[in-house]
């Protein structure tokens, strides 16, 4: 009887472990469309040939955010200023850099540039990101448009 109900005990254990997802709360997707809308505006003041996709993994564990992001019609996604990033998320209310993505666009096609990584953010601003995704953009710069060519809401 002993090892019978040891046996239903470490099965018992493995079943609730199993039932636990991983990362469970841990990882939150948000994905937004990319146009050249200005999100702060509301106007067109990017580049209306372009397109795009933008998609995070906000990691409250890790404190990363990672990301995947695809861009067509623009020219080659570069830092407006040495030092600023191609690709950054915003707030929404002052247009400040909130977190740079660091990213490096690499061609894919003619017109098309990929770029993906992860990158380490402040454990209060990730959790302002989470609860009030759409007080923030994510903004792709070019040398045509240094202010941004097209940009996308996060919430």
């Amino acid at each position: 009887m002993g090892k019978a109900l040891r046996l239903a005990g470490v099965v018992l254990v493995m079943l609730l472990v199993a039932a636990i997802p991983a990362g469970a709360d841990t990882e939150v997707k948000i994905t937004t469309t990319l146009t050249a809308i200005n999100p702060v505006t509301g106007t067109v003041t990017g580049d209306p040939d372009g397109s795009g996709k933008a998609e995070f993994t906000f990691d409250t564990d890790e404190g990363t955010v990672c990301y995947e992001i695809e861009v067509e019609g623009i020219t080659e996604p570069v830092e407006p200023a040495p030092g600023l990033g191609s690709a950054h998320i915003h707030f929404l209310a002052t247009g400040g850099i909130a977190v740079d993505l660091e990213a490096d666009f690499q061609p894919d096609k003619s017109d098309e540039f990929k770029a993906s990584g992860c990158v380490e953010v402040d454990s209060a601003l990730l959790q302002a990101i989470l609860e009030n995704p759409e007080q923030f953009y994510v903004n792709i710069h070019n040398v045509e448009f240094p202010g941004g060519a097209l940009s996308g809401l996060l919430g």
